[in-house]
């Protein structure tokens, strides 16, 4: 008797606690996709908050994210949260590997598993919210496969750069002093275009790199080469001289101007965080350890830096001439060693 009564009074408990709270249950049934992704938007897709250089909230990258959401909302829109499953994601997610881009281009896996990771956030967050009991994500076969993506092994070379550079005239002149800082540099996009002239050092040649403006929320240092520095030094004295002003000028990207300059250049493949994987691998072939080139870059891990450091053709054949050394040098000893026997 007394167990059934404990049992009576746990359940009016929990039926008034949840009458307490608005209706939760109620609410996390009838919930579709496009509530959640409403206060996602509202409480998540927000630029990024700092507090004392810090990261408390938001994203970095407000407008990437941005992109990804579209083409999830007109598929799982109007479907209740609580009844997507496993198998659903998984039909999107072929879905979308058979929807070519706006070009015609095919689909890439990367920028499906972006799609992917954005999903999985926001159904961790209704999970959070007890608006689910667990993400689809959570149950079954993983979803998203970094081992799939197809690895970017470009670089640029010395004639391609030339070529690339020559086309940033008229409308595109300022694109030559961002182009040649993330060569010579290896900077992010978005760390190139944070930068404000309190952070170029002229007299010391070196630019710093504000935490809250890096990928890993960490202050760091890049010296100037002689040709950024003129660039810089251009640009500073047609300033107003305002320290605190962008030293490019430019708050979003750059995507227009360099869409239109590797066009003219005929190098219509490259990106522009290939300038960042072209500037690691000339360091790496001038003999710079690894570990340095990953503080340059502003890596946290080693392992990181590997995925940016691509053999060239320079590179391979210097590593064939090392291994035909080594065979002669094998064969020399084994000749040696029937001379004696």
């Amino acid at each position: 008797m007394s167990e059934s009564y404990s049992e009576a009074s746990e359940l009016l408990k929990r039926l008034v606690n949840e009458l307490d709270h608005g209706g939760q249950a109620i609410l996390k049934d009838r919930m579709i996709f496009d509530d959640l992704a409403k206060f996602y938007s509202e409480k998540y897709l927000i630029p990024a908050k700092y507090v004392d250089g810090r990261k408390v909230a938001g994203l970095r990258s407000v407008v990437h994210t941005k992109a990804f959401l579209p083409p999830l909302i007109e598929y799982f829109g109007n479907k209740r949260i609580k009844e997507i499953t496993h198998t659903d994601i998984l039909t999107y997610k072929l879905k979308r590997l058979d929807t070519p881009k706006q070009t015609g281009a095919k689909r890439s896996i990367a920028s499906v598993n972006r799609e992917l990771e954005l999903l999985r956030r926001m159904l961790n967050i209704a999970h959070q919210e007890g608006w689910i009991l667990r993400s689809p994500f959570s149950i079954g076969k993983s979803l998203i496969s970094k081992a799939d993506e197809r690895k970017c092994e470009r670089i640029l070379t010395r004639e391609e750069e030339a070529r690339l550079l020559n086309a940033c005239v008229g409308r595109r002149t300022h694109l030559k002093p961002i182009i040649i800082c993330a060569l010579d540099t290896g900077m992010r996009q978005g760390e190139i275009l944070s930068l404000r002239w309190r952070n170029i050092d002229f007299d010391e040649k070196v630019i710093t790199v504000e935490a809250f403006n890096t990928k890993t929320m960490q202050t760091r240092q890049v010296a100037m080469t002689t040709r950024l520095e003129k660039e810089l030094w251009s640009l500073y004295q047609s300033s107003v001289g305002d320290k605190n002003a962008l030293v490019f000028g430019i708050t979003d990207n750059v995507k227009r101007s360099f869409d239109g300059a590797r066009k003219d250049a005929g190098l219509s493949d490259v990106r522009f965080h290939d300038l960042r994987h072209t500037a690691a691998t000339r360091l790496v072939s001038k003999h710079i350890p690894i570990s340095e080139v990953g503080r340059v870059l502003g890596h946290s891990q080693p392992s990181t830096t590997y995925r940016y450091v691509n053999a060239n053709l320079e590179t391979v054949r210097r590593a064939a001439l090392a291994l035909d050394e080594f065979q002669r040098q094998s064969e020399g000893t084994k000749l040696v060693e029937e001379l004696i026997n």
